[in-house]
């Protein structure tokens, strides 16, 4: 693995590698997530070699009547999964979202089962029961502790 650059990108730059990895085989349009048509995410990504490896982007929802945070579409390339690269963009895209005064609290995601312990390694905790998403499979609540 080369160097990894993590800095905040476009929309246009992570949709391919979001559509790849979260909705390979279904239409493009399926990578799009809600708020991405009026630019409401925020998205980040790492570049190893020049070349995409990982994203995630971060939306301001509302959830039980209150503005909250929630990350969503993270993704990370086949090969360079259990190396360190999405786990260094989160932290990165954490510490940037810790440091803006004006991002909604608290932050949260709905995690595929399988990313559960990534995210509880990273200060998120479940609640409540595991759930499932028509066409993505069995998901976790879970909130940014603190």
């Amino acid at each position: 693995m080369n160097t990894l650059l993590i800095r905040r990108a476009t929309l246009d730059e992570i949709i391919p590698l979001r559509h790849a990895v979260l909705r390979a085989g279904r239409p493009i349009e399926t990578a799009y997530l809600p708020g991405d048509a009026e630019g409401l995410g925020e998205h980040w990504g790492a570049w190893n070699g020049g070349t995409l490896a990982a994203c995630v982007s971060l939306y301001q929802v509302h959830r039980n009547g209150q503005p909250t945070t929630q990350l969503r579409g993270a993704a990370t390339v086949e090969g360079l999964r259990n190396q360190g690269v999405g786990g260094a963009l989160l932290d990165a895209t954490l510490a940037a979202w810790r440091s803006n005064d004006q991002a909604a609290r608290p932050l949260w995601c709905n995690a595929r089962i399988r990313a559960v312990t990534f995210y509880e390694r990273r200060g998120f905790i479940a609640s409540g029961e595991p759930f499932d998403f028509p066409d993505a499979g069995t998901h976790r609540y879970m909130e940014l502790a603190g």
